[in-house]
């Protein structure tokens, strides 16, 4: 947005300066054609900032169209998978094929491995008393 604004900055210094110079034409007519190629600058550029309005405001709507049909495909790919996992089996390898991964076998949590206990430095009985 801000490139926008300064964009709508400059045509609006363009526009100051060519009305503020068309009064001094008679003095300087010098300046005649730099205004004549000013004056369908400022036209050329509020038209390109127009369509570029219009460009912005169709991108804005499909990206909103976009991430409705992201939503909805990872919404069909979730009940997809689950009813996947619930013919063949959560841990079965045939998921693979249709890009699931199966759940991973083998303990898990708490019981996964035991550590053996970290071994003690044998008591000195110098110490002890």
């Amino acid at each position: 947005m801000r490139k926008a604004q300064s964009f709508a900055k400059k045509i609006t210094e363009w526009e100051l300066l060519n009305a503020n110079i068309k009064p001094h034409l008679q003095e300087m007519p010098f300046l005649q054609e730099i205004v004549t190629e000013l004056e369908g600058l400022i036209s050329q550029a509020k038209d390109l900032d127009s369509q570029q309005e219009v460009a912005r405001g169709q991108l804005q709507d499909l990206v909103h169209k976009r991430q409705e049909a992201e939503k909805q495909g990872e919404a069909l790919r979730r009940r997809a998978t689950s009813h996947l996992k619930g013919s063949f089996g959560f841990n079965s390898n045939e998921l693979v094929k249709f890009g699931v991964r199966p759940r991973k076998t083998g303990a898990r949590g708490p019981n996964k491995v035991k550590r053996k206990p970290a071994e003690q430095p044998p008591v000195n009985p110098a110490h002890q008393a």
